[in-house]
């Protein structure tokens, strides 16, 4: 039996004994899933945590994450390119979770790579520069949105 399964098995025997897993209890098993490449069951183990009211915490989004970034690397290595959509979701999800620098440096890479962000990129990182209180560089995302005639989003 792998880890995960012993997780699972563990994670039996603490719901017969009536004990409700916590967060960091589900956190571990994507986790889990994650560092053995089973997205499915790491995504399906996510969304019936967050449907049976548990609050993911930075960890669990840390791990998604991560995984999102596997990804994207798989595919790069598989010679299927990433398109704009690939990029603007794991930008996403680091602009989600507070992680600007990181963010920056995906999207300059897209650009490197000569893909076109489009409003949903700049949107995901104009949001979050706001939320962190950088108006200043969110007005020059702008800017630049305009100067490369991307469409403004109602949102932004």
């Amino acid at each position: 039996m792998d880890q995960v399964g012993f997780g699972f098995s563990i994670l039996g025997k603490i719901l017969k004994l009536g004990i409700n897993p916590n967060v960091v209890t589900l956190s571990t098993l994507v986790n889990g899933f994650c560092n053995q490449s089973k997205v499915a069951q790491a995504m399906s183990l996510f969304v019936d945590m967050i449907g049976k009211g548990h609050q993911p915490c930075l960890i669990t989004y840390t791990v998604l994450y991560l995984m999102c970034f596997k990804l994207l690397r798989t595919i790069e290595e598989r010679d299927f390119p990433p398109n704009t959509v690939a990029y603007s979701t794991v930008i996403d999800c680091l602009c989600k979770d507070r992680q600007l620098t990181k963010a920056f440096n995906l999207f300059f890479e897209l650009k490197d790579k000569g893909i076109a962000p489009n409003t949903v990129t700049y949107s995901c990182l104009i949001h979050a520069m706001c939320t962190l209180g950088q108006q200043k560089e969110a007005t020059r995302f702008l800017d630049e949105m305009s100067a490369n005639n991307v469409a403004l989003d109602v949102f932004v």
